[in-house]
Formats: structure tokens, sequence, C-alpha cells
């Protein structure tokens, strides 16, 4: 398995129309470093606390006090693999950041693939539509600011265009950004790499 990829799917629940991206990963990365792939890959900030749920198990981000939020038990995200998770025949499992916010985020394990030599990973496959602001409220608020910012006649619409400096468009899919932001992970990814080899 060593030397393949993962092609996952990830997908913001409670989203109409879903906002979802996909994006290919070496099959041995850890789930803290799934984390700041989806962090760049959706367009999150990197600002809040994260956990994985992989069925009833919680697997937590740093900071989340050796447990997780509510979870004592939880395990550290950088001792899972996603190699582990496919080996268990695990094909779904979720991801949650800002516990105020409650992003959660559905990520499917599509295939297992060769790596092609001429790629770096990860890499973006494909998306479709812009990531929330962060602190916004979750999804309610989400679809509150969306409201908002589609009517300049909502009593709200100048205040968060103010607060998010400028107009925001859902339907933007900042592909060429994701793609640089996933270019230094995966220059970093296989830097360390190449200093584990002999």
């Amino acid at each position: 398995m060593s030397g393949d990829i993962l092609r996952l799917k990830i997908t913001l629940a409670d989203t109409e129309p879903p906002i979802w991206r996909r994006v290919e990963v070496p099959v041995e990365m850890t789930l803290k470093d799934l984390h700041a792939v989806i962090q760049a890959a959706m367009g999150w900030d990197n600002a809040h606390l994260y956990q994985f749920h992989v069925g009833r198990e919680t697997i937590a981000g740093p900071g989340m006090g050796g447990g997780g939020f509510g979870t004592p038990r939880a395990i550290g995200a950088g001792r899972v693999r996603l190699d582990e998770l496919a080996a268990r025949g695990i094909k779904r499992f979720a991801y949650e950041y800002d516990m105020g916010d409650s992003w959660e985020h559905r990520i499917q394990i599509e295939k297992l693939l060769p790596a092609d030599l001429a790629a770096s990973y990860p890499r973006l496959v494909d998306g479709a539509m812009q990531c929330p602001p962060e602190d916004i409220g979750g999804i309610p608020g989400f679809y509150e600011f969306l409201e908002a910012m589609a009517d300049p006649k909502h009593p709200d619409h100048e205040d968060r265009l103010d607060w998010y400096g400028g107009i925001f468009d859902p339907a933007d899919f900042d592909r060429e950004h994701i793609d640089k932001v996933l270019a230094r992970i995966a220059a970093r990814h296989k830097r360390a790499a190449s200093k584990l080899k002999p």
C-alpha cells in the first residue's frame, strides 16, 4: 500500500448546494496532516480546534485536553494514519472543526490508487462552492449571512458587507489558491519523507 494514494471526498454537512472537495492524499498521511489538507482545500483559517469521528472512536487534534471535546479517551490525530483506517475497511468518517460553530464534514474514502510519479500529493481533484467565513455562527448563521449579503435592502446587509470586507460569492471556488496551499503542504510532506529514508 505504501506509495499509493487515497482519493477522498470531503463534504460540509447540511449545505445546499453542497460545499465539497475531492482530494488525493498519500496513504501514509496521519489524520493530523489530513486536518491541514482539509483546512487548505475547504478554505478554513485553521483558527479553531478539531476532531475526527471514526465509528464510535474520537481522534482528537492538539489542544483537545488529551482527550477530545468531552471524550477523555480520544486518540491523538498524529497517531492515526489513513492506511490504518483503510486496512480496517473504513469507508466513511467525520471531521469536526470549530466546536462553537460545529462545522461537520463527511469524509468518504472513494478509491485506493497508485501514485502518479509525476504528481505531488496532496492535490485537489475538484470541488464546488465557497467555504463559509469563520465565526459566522455555524450553518444557521451562514445561511442568515447569505440572505443578508444577497439582498441590498436587508437590514443587516451593510453590516455583513463591512464585517466580511466585501462581496461574498458562494459559488466562487478558488481553485488556484487551493492548489498553491496544497502544493506547499506537498513540498513539506516530501521533505519530511526524504528525511526518513536511510
